[in-house]
C-alpha cells in the first residue's frame, strides 16, 4: 500500500507495519485493539490501545486503505487475540507516529479511572472518541465502563 504518496508528493517514503492484536474481551464485549508501529529498519514505537471506532478512522483517513482491506482487518480482529498488519508508507518514522498517537478525534491520551469495589486507581492510555465508552477490567475482577472525556485532565487535578 502506497498511501502517503498523496500526502508529500516529492517526499521518498519508507514503509511502516501497523501490528494490529485484539485485547481480551470484557463481558463479552470486543477488547480494545493494541498497536505497535515497526518500521523496515526495525525501530519500533510504544505500544498503543485503540477503541474499534478510532481504528476505524485512522485506517478510513487519506483513503489509504481499499474497503477489503479494512473488512479483513476487522474479520481478524473480531476474535479475542485476533491480530493483523497493516502497512503505511510514510516519509519518516516521526510522521508515522504523530498520525496514529495524535489522530485529530481520538488521540491516545491517559485515562483514569478508580474502580468502585476496591478503590484502586486504573490508569491507561487509549485512543478513542470524546464521548465513545469501552469497559475496563480492574485486577479484583470489578468491570467498570470508561468514557472517553471531552478534556485531559490537569495535572495534579482529581476527579469526583
Amino acid at each position: 500500500m502506497d498511501s502517503s504518496s498523496q500526502r508529500k508528493p516529492g517526499v521518498a517514503q519508507r514503509a511502516f507495519a501497523i501490528v494490529l492484536s485484539r485485547l481480551p474481551a470484557v463481558n463479552n464485549r470486543p477488547g480494545l485493539i493494541s498497536f505497535l508501529i515497526d518500521s523496515a529498519e526495525g525501530g519500533k514505537s510504544r505500544p498503543g490501545r485503540l477503541t474499534d471506532a478510532a481504528l476505524r478512522g485512522r485506517l478510513a483517513h487519506f483513503d489509504a486503505h481499499s474497503a477489503n482491506e479494512i473488512a479483513a482487518v476487522r474479520k481478524a480482529l473480531s476474535a479475542d487475540n485476533g491480530s493483523a498488519i497493516v502497512y503505511e508508507s510514510w516519509p519518516a518514522l516521526d510522521s508515522c507516529l504523530r498520525f496514529w498517537y495524535g489522530f485529530v478525534g481520538s488521540q491516545i491520551r491517559p485515562i483514569e479511572s478508580a474502580c468502585e469495589a476496591c478503590g484502586a486507581l486504573n490508569r491507561g492510555s487509549v485512543g478513542g472518541a470524546v464521548g465513545e465508552s469501552f469497559l475496563r477490567l480492574c485486577g479484583c475482577g470489578q468491570v467498570s465502563r470508561i468514557t472517553v472525556p471531552n478534556h485531559l485532565p490537569l495535572p495534579g487535578a482529581t476527579t469526583r
